[in-house]
């Protein structure tokens, strides 16, 4: 089984070819949404604000390593200008790490009008710029694969785990892991198979694993739970409970009984998932303090 997917400047392959528009804090929210538009992935978030110590390090981190995932090819910051993460020091950062990017600064522009003229005009050059990029073959060893699970998953969990190394891909966990390395969350990942102790909830759960490196997501839901997308990685979602996938089959892609490991490879080489056919690109960062 080869891989096809978009090569970057760092060597890492994207299977997928975003340009993302992440404001640097809550307050750009309302702007970075009007100039994703369809050509780009836009998330919002309730950070970089009020935001002192630890957390503000927390999140930082984690949005550099969100935004620095191979399956986004450049990015679009959206600054406001008066914030605690502030907006052209995220953008520097992101360059540091190889990452394209562009920075859009609502007051530094004039106002939101003129911010989203300026990110729209960005986000159509950097758009045109990742369309002439092909998808090239790849080995195995080349994909990195992101694990979360609910209670009673984690066999399903070790199956996709077990596949992937013995196939020389390599793996990340969102949650304690035996033999894998932890991570902090929003930390990339470089062994074969890491772990993130501590990675929260749901969709924050996917932030921790696209961070460490994951260019797709396998998700094995619960009973009581309900699938869920994810802004830049495929998330493959594999339901444990029979009735919920009945109940919610076109929101799923794979049944108790399905093997999940072999809808990895045909996802990443471009095939849709049940989320990015429906659109749903949650986005959640996991919290380490209280907004002052």
């Amino acid at each position: 089984m080869m891989l096809r997917g978009f090569r970057r400047g760092d060597g890492r392959l994207g299977a997928r070819n975003h340009v993302l528009v992440l404001p640097s804090v809550v307050c750009a929210d309302l702007v970075a949404e009007r100039i994703g538009g369809l050509n780009a992935v836009a998330v919002t978030h309730q950070h970089g604000c009020g935001q002192v110590g630890d957390d503000v390090a927390h999140t930082e981190r984690s949005l550099l390593g969100f935004a620095t995932n191979p399956n986004v090819g450049a990015v679009v910051v959206v600054s406001l200008g008066c914030e605690t993460i502030q907006g052209p020091r995220l953008a520097k950062r992101l360059g540091e790490l190889g990452q394209t990017v562009d920075l859009v600064g609502i007051q530094a522009l004039g106002g939101s009008a003129k911010a989203e003229a300026h990110g729209q005009a960005s986000v159509a050059r950097l758009r045109l710029g990742l369309d002439r990029l092909e998808r090239v073959e790849a080995p195995l060893r080349d994909l990195r694969v992101g694990v979360r699970f609910a209670s009673g998953g984690q066999g399903k969990a070790r199956e996709v785990v077990e596949c992937a190394v013995d196939s020389g891909a390599s793996v990340v966990v969102a949650g304690r892991w035996p033999g894998a390395d932890e991570l902090l969350y929003g930390e990339r990942a470089r062994g074969r198979l890491a772990s993130v102790p501590d990675p929260g909830h749901g969709a924050e759960q996917d932030v921790a694993l696209a961070a460490a490196g994951a260019q797709i997501i396998v998700s094995f839901v619960g009973s009581g739970q309900a699938p869920i997308g994810f802004a830049t990685c495929p998330v493959i979602a594999s339901a444990l409970d029979q009735d919920l996938f009945v109940a919610l089959q076109d929101d799923f892609d794979l049944g108790p009984s399905a093997d999940a490991w072999s809808s990895v490879i045909e996802v990443f080489n471009g095939g849709q998932c049940a989320a990015e056919r429906r659109r749903a690109c949650d986005f959640m960062l996991r919290r380490i303090a209280r907004t002052m």
